[in-house]
């Protein structure tokens, strides 16, 4: 019995180590499997990765490849100015081609204010830094080398312009008077107002007309009388003077509009010479043919007054006939420009955003003269004269 029993135990341990042993065979044959198929993913893996490096390196060597064929057509695009008329005046527009070497010049704010070519009317009001410590007498300046042929008659001392505006004026007096014009009885009557006067000015026309009009309508009126609201007035540029003329003992000559006298046509002819331009056209006035310019300047008087706003950018409104927002809206759309006479280059300007703050710009080689001035409309104009 016990024998049996014996034999019985030897028999459960030996089924149990062949179910052991199928069990591990099991395994390891399951483990073999997972790991041929892992290793199969893997490779599959990374034949999938290869597939699309290589795709994406087709896709790379293909954008390098256009790029340079763009790079190369680009290259051979012609920079180059086009040819002038080889007669008469000639405004070319160069938007998009190179602007001529030059040397790079440093301006700061107070002489982009002092350019000539700040816009302020009744939609756009002088800039905040625009202050009455930028001016000087008219008088005073112009007598200052006691060079009498550089005199400027005033109304008196107090008249004011911004300093680059009196060293134009002097120059166009004094080739006047070289050339037989009494100037001594062209009179400035008014430049610079502070905003204190314009606001004086303002507020006597509103408690005139108060008693008849209210709100818009007053405001219409008020500037209808020639009054512009405080700090929307052309004459808060520095840059704008008021003429007259008087002689004392010759009524005729004093009692004749200004236009009508050899002094006055020859200041209308030859002003834009010395970076002048007569300011506010209207129709018919100051002489027949003039056309009305009212509709952007928003002035309808019949006002002598004259504005400085560079030689280059004079000679540039002279010959295309803009007024000072035309002209500023035409470079607003063509930033870069160049007048041409008779073939030869006269002024080059170009447009770029204003910094507000001093800046370096390029100064074309061989200008003659230049400005460089904020437009107030967010742009700084740099204009040269060759």
């Amino acid at each position: 019995m016990a024998t049996a029993k014996k034999r019985n135990v030897y028999r459960g341990l030996i089924i149990w180590m062949l179910v052991l042993l199928a069990l591990t065979a099991l395994a390891i044959a399951g483990y073999l499997y997972t790991q041929k198929d892992l290793e199969r993913a893997v490779q599959e893996n990374a034949d999938q990765v290869e597939q699309i490096n290589a795709a994406r390196t087709q896709e790379y060597a293909a954008a390098v490849s256009e790029l340079n064929q763009q790079n190369a057509a680009a290259s051979q695009v012609d920079t180059s100015w086009p040819a002038p008329a080889a007669q008469g005046w000639d405004l070319m527009d160069l938007t998009g081609l190179p602007i001529s070497a030059g040397t790079q010049t440093s301006v700061s704010r107070q002489e982009m204010l002092q350019g000539g070519m700040i816009v302020i009317n009744r939609w756009h009001a002088m800039p905040s830094d625009l202050t009455d410590d930028l001016m000087v007498s008219i008088m005073n300046y112009s007598r200052a080398d006691k060079d009498r042929t550089t005199n400027i008659p005033t109304e008196n001392a107090s008249v004011q312009l911004m300093a680059p505006a009196v060293d134009a004026l002097m120059r166009l007096y004094q080739d006047a008077r070289s050339s037989g014009l009494e100037m001594e009885h062209i009179i400035v009557e008014e430049g610079y107002r502070t905003m204190e006067t314009q606001t004086q000015f303002w507020a006597k026309e509103s408690d005139k007309l108060s008693a008849r009009y209210s709100g818009d309508r007053l405001e219409d009126k008020i500037r209808q009388a020639g009054i512009a609201y405080p700090g929307t007035s052309d004459f808060q540029s520095g840059m704008s003077i008021k003429l007259y003329n008087y002689k004392s003992g010759d009524k005729e000559f004093s009692n004749t509009p200004l236009h009508e006298t050899e002094q006055g046509r020859w200041l209308y002819n030859n002003s834009w010479k010395y970076g002048y331009v007569f300011r506010f056209p209207v129709q018919g006035f100051p002489y027949a043919d003039t056309v009305d310019k009212s509709y952007v300047t928003g002035i309808n008087l019949k006002m002598k007054v004259y504005r400085y706003v560079g030689e280059a950018n004079a000679e540039i409104m002279h010959a295309s006939g803009m007024c000072l927002e035309e002209y500023v809206q035409y470079l607003i759309e063509h930033p870069h420009v160049a007048l041409y006479e008779n073939g030869q280059l006269r002024c080059e300007v170009y447009r770029v955003q204003d910094p507000y703050s001093d800046t370096l710009v390029t100064i074309p080689n061989g200008a003659r003269t230049y400005t460089v001035s904020t437009d107030n409309l967010g742009g700084m104009i740099v204009a040269a004269q060759f």
